[in-house]
Parts: structure tokens; sequence; C-alpha cells
């Protein structure tokens, strides 16, 4: 898969609304450019299915079928014909998947698609009764320390591309997907990331993946405890630095990559903020640089900065990185014994970061004290008082 999840999801969960009314509300005009892509969705008969919402992924939120659940598409939100028949503008939106539902009759599709192999037009997509999966994630470690899962996130991926995101405020997933083989993911606010793979049996209409007992997040455990030291650097600018070398300072640690839009249009700006308000004797900033997907993969500090040239002149208004950065090698590791590999670095491990821009802050003591969200009033207000509390 091209590129990462969690920056999928962190799209999807900013825009995702957004961009679906905005397509819907596309001038008439703009609606009789040639498509990209043209898909004719039929049920299990092969009758055409009109008023079909498609999208090239979709995300539900909320319970079960009971309580309820909300939809969104993202890109490419628009719906069948009366013939069934879907168009699809803006090609350089396209990420090789589409989702479709017909809500009203339970219908689901899911289909990977290579344009540049399209020969026949349109393209023939088959809907089948949805499958309501339910998967289930606890974490025992959690538990001894008196924490709880709370919000998870994950996606359902075939043929290797995401196809279905969900988000659940409680500790199971909703999926609705027809037949075939899947693979789910799943992580949360205090939990590892861990994957299952399921298979759909066709006429299939529930589904029971169990319950998976998940690792909990290394900082959560690492709380009040000594921060672990930064290794496995393959290269550092302005730098190298050691925690060690650190202590009666507080220290916070970025954890970001050059791919990842929320940590250059939002983290880096933070702490550039943040360097401007507190001396280098009361605060030291570290970024810890993290690679993902091979074509996201950059082999060293000066094919960073290259690659940051426009976010730099564009969003940075000019300004450089003057703190120093580890940029650690990429890794496939697990974020816990017998866990998927799904941790790029031994960095990530160390820490548990599975989601990007995370900044962990470390106190003058050099413990580790909690994951901050340094645009939060309240959050800052906290690491004020604690750089204070010398």
């Amino acid at each position: 898969m091209r590129g990462c999840w969690n920056w999928l999801m962190l799209l999807i969960l900013l825009s995702v609304c957004s961009m679906a009314v905005a397509e819907e509300k596309q001038p008439e005009t703009k609606q009789q450019a040639k498509p990209f892509l043209s898909i004719k969705v039929v049920d299990e008969a092969g009758k055409p299915v009109a008023g079909a919402q498609s999208g090239m992924i979709a995300v539900v939120t909320g319970s079960d079928q009971k309580t309820g659940v909300d939809w969104s598409f993202g890109h490419y939100a628009v719906r069948s014909d009366e013939k069934g028949i879907i168009r699809y503008l803006q090609r350089e939106k396209y990420y090789g998947t589409i989702f479709v539902r017909h809500a009203e009759l339970r219908l689901v599709g899911v289909k990977r698609i290579d344009v540049d192999e399209i020969k026949d037009s349109p393209v023939l997509l088959t809907m089948h009764p949805e499958c309501h999966v339910t998967w289930s994630l606890k974490s025992s470690q959690l538990n001894d320390i008196g924490k709880q899962v709370n919000q998870i996130r994950g996606h359902a991926a075939v043929d290797d591309l995401s196809c279905l995101f969900c988000n659940s405020s409680g500790s199971t997933f909703h999926f609705y997907l027809p037949p075939g083989k899947y693979t789910l993911s799943g992580a949360g606010e205090h939990i590892s990331p861990v994957e299952k793979t399921i298979e759909i049996k066709p006429g299939q209409t529930e589904l029971d993946a169990g319950t998976t007992d998940t690792a909990a997040l290394k900082y959560i455990l690492l709380t009040g405890k000594s921060a672990p030291e930064i290794v496995d650097v393959q290269e550092w600018k302005n730098g190298p630095v050691k925690l060690s070398q650190l202590r009666g300072k507080v220290v916070v640690l970025e954890f970001w990559g050059w791919w990842c839009g929320p940590c250059v249009i939002r983290g880096i700006p933070e702490l550039f903020q943040l360097r401007e308000e507190y001396s280098e004797d009361d605060l030291a900033i570290i970024g810890i640089h993290v690679s993902y997907g091979e074509n996201d993969e950059v082999g060293s500090i000066k094919e960073m900065d290259e690659k940051l040239a426009q976010v730099r002149e564009k969003v940075w208004k000019g300004k450089q990185i003057d703190f120093p950065v580890a940029f650690t090698r990429k890794r496939k590791l697990a974020f816990a014994p017998g866990g998927a590999k799904v941790a790029h670095s031994r960095m990530s491990v160390e820490y548990g970061i599975d989601l990007f821009p995370t900044l962990i802050v470390i106190d003058r003591q050099g413990n580790v004290v909690r994951k901050m969200y340094p645009w939060d009033k309240v959050e800052r207000d906290k690491l004020k008082r604690l750089i204070e509390a010398k």
C-alpha cells in the first residue's frame, strides 16, 4: 500500500465531510467533463443498482445496526444513476479502490481497479448483501494499570488497499463488507496496532471476528519512568544529542515524517512557536523522523530537506529546522512480541508511536510525563507549568 493508513485516516477524519459536500455540489458543466473511470454497479442477478453511494473509501462511525451508524464517503462521493453508472472525475485523487453501498437495500461492493489496465468501460462491479462484521479489542496491560482502551479506529483492506474505515468510542468495530478476504487493522488512543485476517462467505450476513488482546502503547506504560534513550539513528540534523545529557531541562520529542501532512503543516510550526516561547536552557526540542512506505522513504537528511523545500517556502515562511532531528533507520518491527510488524522504526517501538505527529513530554528528571497535544490550550498550560516548576 502506498504511504500509510495512519495518514489516510487523518486525512479522511479531517476532510471527508467537506469533500463529500463539495463534490456533490459540483456545477453541471463540470459533471459533463470526460470521466477517467466509469463503473456500472449491478446486484447479484445482474440488475443495475440505482442510487448507490460510492467513494474512494468509506468511513463508518457509530455502534451497530440497532443504534445506528453514520456513513461518510471520501473522494468521488457520487451516486449511481438509473442505469447503475457511476462516473469519476479528478484522477489525481484516485487511490485504487472503490467502495459502493446502497443503504436501503443493504448492498455493498468493493473493487480494486487499475485505471491503466482497463479494457472495457464501464467497469462492472457486482454488489452483494452486506455482512456485518464485529471485532472487539481489549488490553490486559491497560486493565492491570487501571486504564481503558478508549476510542479505537480501524480499517478493512482488500488486495492490500484500504476500503472501509471504522471509528468507535467503544471497544468494538463494526464493518459492513461483501464476501471476500480482508485484513482488518485496529489501533487506538492507548493501544498498539493489531491485524486480523477474515474471510466472509457468500450469503453470510453476520461475522463475529472475536476479541483480540492488544498491547498498551509503550509511552503509557512509561509514564513516570525513565525515558528510553534515542537509538538506531541513521543520521542527525543539528545533532547528535542524548537524552541523558539533557537532565535538568524539559524535553519534547516530536515523532514526525516529511511525508506526513499534519506533521509539516501543523506539527513543525508548533515546534517553531515553542522554540520562540521558551529558552534552550529550559526546553529542549528533538525531532524523531520516521520513514513509512517505500514510496515515502528517503535515505538521508539531505533528501528529507529537498522534499521539504516547498513546505519551507510556502508553509514555514522560510523558517529552517534549527533543533536536533534524529533520522531513524526504517525497520518493520512489532510493537509487542508476536504482534504484526507494523512499526516502522526502533524508536516507534520504544515509545509505542503509531500516529504522526505525536509529541512526548519528558520532565527535568528524565521521566516520561505524557503525550501532548500542543494545539490545545489546556495542554500548553500544563507544559508551561512543568517548565516553570524548576
